[in-house]
């Protein structure tokens, strides 16, 4: 019985310590195509994959993903009190959400097949919104300041 508990609490010990990096450059993907500066990106061996990279206080990732074949959401926050809300259904399709600075805040719903949102925050109070229903298509969204806001529709 000794035995078990040991190797259980080493098990938990060696896992849990996968993802206890603490540092602030973890060497997350680039999403660009260097020779064509196109998004590019790249699932693992699951069908669909939901990563979510949080560096400071009170932030909110919310991802949900529902029938997305080969589909990634990649949320990334560094700083305090940013918010992201992603809702994924299409197939071979990409949102990606990088946010830096405070307050910055996210929505993205697509359903759209083979497409790709990008929105990149850096400063305070900014806010987008997308929406993306058509297949095929690409929605990137930078804001860089204060109290931006961007609403999108496809």
């Amino acid at each position: 019985m000794k035995l078990w508990k040991i190797v259980a609490v080493s098990a938990l010990v060696i896992s849990g310590s996968a993802f206890a990096d603490s540092s602030s450059d973890r060497g997350r993907p680039d999403h660009g195509h260097p020779s064509t500066g196109l998004p590019t990106f790249q699932t693992t061996n699951w069908n669909s994959e939901i990563q979510i990279y949080q560096d400071g206080k009170s932030n909110y990732a919310g991802a949900t993903q529902s029938s997305a074949k080969k589909s990634l959401t990649d949320i990334s926050q560094q700083g305090d009190k940013n918010s992201a809300t992603t809702i994924q259904t299409g197939d071979n399709s990409l949102i990606d959400v990088n946010q830096k600075g405070h307050f910055n805040n996210a929505y993205v719903n697509q359903s759209a097949d083979s497409s790709k949102v990008l929105i990149s925050q850096t400063g305070f109070a900014n806010s987008a919104t997308a929406q993306q229903h058509t297949s095929g298509t690409l929605t990137s969204v930078t804001q860089v300041g204060f109290g931006n806001v961007a609403v999108t529709n496809q």
